[in-house]
């Protein structure tokens, strides 16, 4: 009776479509090794599709389940090895964008991109040889896909290099297509030096610009409608808070959105529903200080979990759970983590040395704990941990 009961558990984790009612926890895979280096960033579309994108801009991506080996994309100045994001489309093409110093100095920087697709990379697109940074950034692009498999790119542009004043430039495009003419979505002058975005199914995006590092700044949220429309940009958070920074965003595909940023020992958020956004208010259930890294991820239904680190009193990192349109439940902590991506359907995975995962339909935590800090990409199907220091990529079927 043990014996057919301990198969059909297997066989349960196995499969990419799990019962969410029946099962508490997932399991991940042994990591595979895919190269030596050091991943930057990973995604996944959930269906056997899969990509990573490695300091010094190589990438390596899977098809049908098999991993190929890393391409070169770009080749760099002397003036530092760059960094950037990787993401792959519902219908598996993947796009990669990335910046680096140029010059020796810390503007301008150049943004460049490529899409995969057919088996193969494209040539290097060059986004622009003028973007903003500083010492905290070189100003890497942020991208998204719809459920279109439409992929979306900004990045910060200067438009003045004397008083160094910036703008927020958007491009759509597909694999087949490549990119249109570049949009101007902010015109306010400011140079942020963070911008993080979120595109949901629908096609409605979500850009949110802050300032790195431990630098001070207002936070900006710029939406897009499902029409294609952007709207004019929206102060979430008003400048003039010490160490107001960092600010990250979900989007769910019912258009709520919700930010999470950081402050000076404290962590804010702000929810945008039916098109207007709420006053920012601190994390509830936050004690002491919060330090570290925040961030959040919100499902298709527009639940979120935000995480946040608490140092001080009962140091630790901590998730909480908000139900759409609802209220922040009560903070549960998990093991290390900086970072949390969500299905559509509801399943959190938080990534970090311990990786943490909430499966749609329950309210509990799994953690899974690995040799080195891990990056996490889940959709309907599967998530990925990117394990370092060698690049490995472990998988979780996940609803």
């Amino acid at each position: 009776m043990s014996g057919s009961w301990l198969a059909r558990s297997k066989a349960l984790v196995a499969v990419l479509t799990l019962a969410c009612s029946s099962v508490a926890f997932a399991q991940w895979s042994s990591p595979k090794l895919i190269a030596n280096g050091v991943g930057v960033s990973v995604s996944t579309n959930g269906v056997g599709g899969g990509a990573v994108l490695f300091g010094g801009l190589s990438a390596a991506v899977e098809t049908g389940g098999v991993w190929g080996a890393p391409i070169a994309l770009s080749s760099l100045g002397p003036y530092g090895t760059g960094t950037g994001s990787i993401a792959v489309a519902p219908n598996g093409d993947v796009l990669a964008a990335w910046s680096f110093r140029a010059t020796n100095t810390y503007i301008p920087n150049t943004a460049q991109a490529a899409f995969f697709t057919g088996g193969h990379w494209g040539k290097t697109i060059t986004i622009s040889n003028n973007v903003y940074g500083d010492v905290y950034s070189v100003g890497p692009p942020s991208i998204g896909f719809d459920g279109q498999s439409r992929a979306t790119l900004v990045w910060e542009e200067i438009t003045n290099p004397t008083t160094v004043t910036c703008a927020l430039k958007a491009v759509t495009g597909t694999a087949a297509s490549g990119f249109g003419a570049a949009q101007t979505i902010s015109n306010s002058g400011t140079c942020f030096g963070w911008t993080r975005m979120a595109v949901n199914h629908f096609g409605q995006a979500v850009v949110v610009e802050g300032v790195p590092g431990i630098l001070s700044g207002a936070v900006v949220g710029i939406s897009r409608e499902t029409n294609g429309t952007w709207d004019a940009p929206v102060t979430v958070g008003q400048a003039g808070v010490y160490r107001q920074r960092q600010p990250k965003v979900g989007l769910g595909n019912d258009g709520t959105a919700v930010v999470v940023f950081l402050t000076n020992g404290s962590a804010r958020y702000s929810v945008k529903s039916n098109g207007s956004w709420s006053a920012t208010a601190v994390l509830p259930g936050l004690a002491g200080t919060a330090g570290g890294a925040a961030d959040v991820a919100v499902d298709g239904n527009g639940n979120a979990v935000a995480l946040f680190q608490q140092v001080v009193i009962a140091p630790g990192t901590y998730a909480i759970y908000r139900p759409v349109g609802g209220s922040w439940q009560t903070k549960v902590q998990i093991g290390s983590a900086a970072q949390i991506v969500a299905t559509p359907a509801g399943t959190f995975v938080a990534g970090g040395t311990t990786v943490s995962t909430r499966l749609a339909g329950s309210s509990t935590w799994s953690a899974t704990t690995f040799p080195d800090v891990a990056l996490v990409s889940a959709a309907a199907g599967q998530a990925l941990a990117l394990v370092g220091p060698q690049v490995s990529v472990s998988t979780e079927a996940v609803p």
